[in-house]
C-alpha cells in the first residue's frame, strides 16, 4: 500500500467526517503519513484557512509567488507597478500570497523605520482579499480584509492622512461584521486597533 501524499491527506481532511478519521487513524500506525499529516496541519495554522486542500495547494507556492512580486516592484515604478501586477495576473490573486503579505506586514510593523513598508505590503494583502473568489467564503474574506485593514491603520507612519487611517478603521469594522464570527480574528483584530487608539477595549 502506498503511503498518502499531501494532496491526499488534504483531500480526506477537506471531505471531513469519516474520511478526516480514516486519516488520522493511519497517520496512527504510520509515521511517514503522520509527519504529511503534520505539514498539512501545519499550514492549515499558518494560513488560518479552514480548507485543508486550499493550503495545500496555494501555501508552498505562495512564499515563491510574493518574492517575485517584491522583485518586480523593484525592477519598475513601484507599488503601482506591483498592483497592477496583481489585477493582470489571477496566480497572485490567491489567499496564499495575501496571507504571506499581510504576515510580512505584520513582521515590520513594531519597527519606526519599517511602517511605511508594513503599510503599503497590508494595502496588497486587503487588495488581493478583494479579488478573492467565493470559493474561499466571503466570510472568511472578511476575516482576512479586517485583519489586513486594522494592519494598515497600525502601520500608521507619522504625515501621513489621518482621515485615510480612519477609512481603514471603517472598513475594518466593516469587513469584521461580515466575517465568521471567531473570537481570534476579533482579539487579533482589536490589538492592531488599540495601536491606533491605546484605550480601545480589547475582547475578553
Amino acid at each position: 500500500m502506498r503511503h498518502l501524499e499531501l494532496a491526499d491527506i488534504a483531500k480526506l481532511l477537506s471531505d471531513g467526517g469519516v474520511f478526516a478519521e480514516f486519516c488520522r487513524h493511519l497517520a496512527e500506525v504510520c509515521p511517514l503519513c503522520a509527519e504529511r499529516l503534520t505539514k498539512v496541519e501545519a499550514l492549515m495554522k499558518r494560513f488560518r484557512h479552514w480548507d485543508a486542500e486550499t493550503v495545500v495547494r496555494e501555501g508552498p507556492a505562495a512564499d515563491e509567488l510574493f518574492e517575485a512580486l517584491l522583485e518586480k516592484e523593484q525592477g519598475h515604478s513601484g507599488w503601482s507597478s506591483l498592483v497592477m501586477d496583481v489585477l493582470e495576473k489571477a496566480e497572485y490573486q490567491t489567499w496564499g500570497v495575501a496571507w504571506v503579505s499581510l504576515e510580512k506586514a505584520q513582521g515590520l510593523i513594531l519597527e519606526e523605520d519599517t511602517k511605511a513598508q508594513a503599510r503599503e505590503l497590508a494595502l496588497l494583502a486587503a487588495t488581493i482579499a478583494g479579488y478573492l473568489g467565493a470559493s474561499y467564503h466571503p466570510d472568511s474574506i472578511a476575516d482576512l480584509k479586517a485583519l489586513a485593514h486594522a494592519t494598515v491603520a497600525a502601520a500608521g507612519v507619522p504625515g501621513a492622512d489621518s482621515f485615510d487611517t480612519l477609512r481603514q478603521v471603517a472598513a475594518t469594522v466593516t469587513a469584521l461584521d461580515q466575517g465568521t464570527g471567531d473570537p481570534t480574528v476579533a482579539r487579533d483584530v482589536m490589538d492592531l486597533l488599540s495601536q491606533v487608539f491605546p484605550k480601545v477595549a480589547k475582547p475578553g
